[in-house]
């Protein structure tokens, strides 16, 4: 293996459009060469490179469509726990497009099983938004965590019970709205570096402010996994998993996704418009 310039496992995963398990069994398989180091698995990037060449990766989901498979699957979680009532009234108000909403319930009703594909659910909710790593300096990450314009997503409370699993001291992972990125990183006079604390993953403005994080509050739990399903950490990929099997098993004792295999057909009323995607 040369000197040139290579890869880390989580480069490559982003580069092939697959998990960072994925990129392991490539290596481990002999697949794609690469050579360990104290800094764990180094991969040429021509190797690299020459994977991608074969890849067929099809289109990928527009954001506002990662954000309904969110929104569906949290609502569905709260659903399992409450007493049987109208659960069609819930999804209608989170996805009013019938044919956007046909859609995405078709596309989740062919989703894998997450322990047993979890690369499947890393590219379908990928297009949540757009990361931009920077440095904050330290002494502003709780302001900067508590205000208003953003959302903490990754080991949020709701993950603790996961073989004690919990955030990483002095690292954020944040959401905010595309329109309030900038002036996020001005006021607390973040600067893009690789290396850096902070993960900002930056919604879309093409996101409908229903289905978008609601600043100042956390990112619904599924989103939270999937931050979990792209850490280096197994642990917190393990409790990705199991978040996400548990809120899809939960939709699917709703039966909207039995209904996503017939035209779609809801209460009148409904608006027939189709939205921008």
């Amino acid at each position: 293996m040369d000197d040139g310039p290579v890869l880390s496992v989580h480069e490559a995963a982003d580069v092939l459009g697959v998990s960072m398990q994925r990129v392991r069994q490539l290596i481990n398989a002999g697949q794609i060469a690469a050579r360990r180091s104290s800094a764990g698995w180094l991969i040429p990037s021509d190797a690299v490179a020459e994977r991608s060449k074969g890849l067929h990766h099809g289109r990928p989901p527009a954001p506002r469509t990662a954000w309904s498979v969110i929104a569906l699957l949290a609502v569905a979680s709260e659903l399992a726990s409450q007493p049987e009532g109208d659960h069609n009234a819930s999804v209608i108000s989170l996805v009013p497009d019938r044919r956007v909403r046909h859609r995405v319930l078709r596309l989740l009703a062919g989703m894998p099983d997450p322990a047993v594909d979890d690369a499947a659910w890393r590219r379908l909710l990928s297009s949540r938004g757009h990361a931009r790593r920077v440095w904050a300096h330290p002494g502003v990450l709780d302001r900067l965590a508590a205000d208003p314009r953003v959302s903490v997503g990754g080991a949020i409370a709701e993950f603790a019970e996961h073989d004690g699993l919990t955030a990483r001291p002095g690292q954020l992972q944040l959401y905010v709205g595309e329109a309030d990125a900038d002036e996020v990183v001005r006021s607390y006079r973040m600067r893009d570096d690789r290396a850096g604390q902070v993960s900002l993953l930056i919604v879309p403005s093409s996101v409908p402010a229903a289905l978008a994080p609601s600043g100042g509050h956390p990112v619904p739990v599924p989103a939270a996994a999937a931050d979990l399903l792209e850490e280096e950490d197994p642990r917190a990929r393990r409790a990705g998993v199991i978040e996400l099997r548990t809120d899809l098993r939960a939709l699917q004792a709703t039966g909207w996704l039995g209904r996503a295999s017939a035209p779609p057909a809801y209460p009148e009323g409904e608006s027939g418009d189709l939205g921008h995607q």
